[in-house]
């Protein structure tokens, strides 16, 4: 099975900032659609509340212990929880990719899961925030894939959406 980590970043690993991306990517954002379509998606209760209500065509699965119900969507109290959740869903709907969207928090509790990244790298290294994504080294990981982006009217910035699979 496939547990993704599908995130943007900079350099300097920032994902967010008062509870938002700190960066307007139109094309990111039609990437992060098409990318998690169709699968199970897994985000902590800030990230669902930035987003604002669930996604539509995923099987949205939220972590929290503060909230009980979400129209939309699966609450769980744990990642673990979350995993099985997006596992049996995989098995009903034969996806086979379990796909985590963040926050930090989540990001570093799939940590050890994860065997793929999907990265926007954001040439945005002057911006800063106060949410980053966890370290990790890619000398572990081998990229698999590489699309660029320039800025334009629909991008803040250059990007590079990287694919990497974890090193066996």
């Amino acid at each position: 099975m496939i547990i993704s980590s599908l995130v943007a970043m900079n350099s300097s690993l920032l994902i967010g900032k008062d509870n938002d991306l700190p960066w307007h990517l139109k094309d990111d954002l039609a990437h992060f659609k098409n990318y998690s379509m169709n699968k199970p998606i897994i985000m902590g209760r800030n990230t669902y509340e930035s987003i604002g209500r669930p996604l539509p065509n995923r099987h949205n699965i939220v972590i929290t212990t503060t909230i009980n119900e979400l129209d939309g969507a699966v609450v769980v109290n744990n990642f673990l929880d979350a995993i099985e959740a997006a596992k049996k869903y995989c098995l009903a709907s034969n996806q086979n990719e379990i796909v985590i969207i963040g926050g930090a928090k989540i990001f570093a509790l799939a940590k050890d899961m994860i065997n793929k990244l999907v990265i926007t790298w954001v040439e945005a290294n002057e911006l800063v925030g106060d949410v980053y994504y966890p370290r990790f080294n890619l000398k572990n990981w081998i990229e698999q894939s590489q699309k660029s982006f320039k800025k334009n009217a629909d991008n803040d910035y250059d990007f590079v959406i990287k694919e990497y699979l974890l090193k066996k």
